[in-house]
């Protein structure tokens, strides 16, 4: 499993976990999606709003 499915894994189970900010949930949910069908790459990320960027990381830190 790549980074970028681990990753779209663990904001799906954040979503779950109600976990990420109503504010950011709907792009995140769209994100993840890309990152799991190989649409979007964790270095796309980067020039995201700050909000998406920082449950991103958290995502990260989760998986170690």
């Amino acid at each position: 499993m790549n980074q970028e499915t681990k990753i779209a894994n663990e904001l799906q189970k954040m979503l779950t976990e109600n976990q990420i900010p109503v504010s950011v949930q709907e792009d995140i949910n769209v994100l993840s999606e890309k990152l799991a069908n190989g649409e979007l790459t964790l270095g796309e990320l980067e020039n995201k709003d700050q909000f998406v960027v920082e449950v991103i990381q958290k995502a990260k830190n989760r998986i170690g």
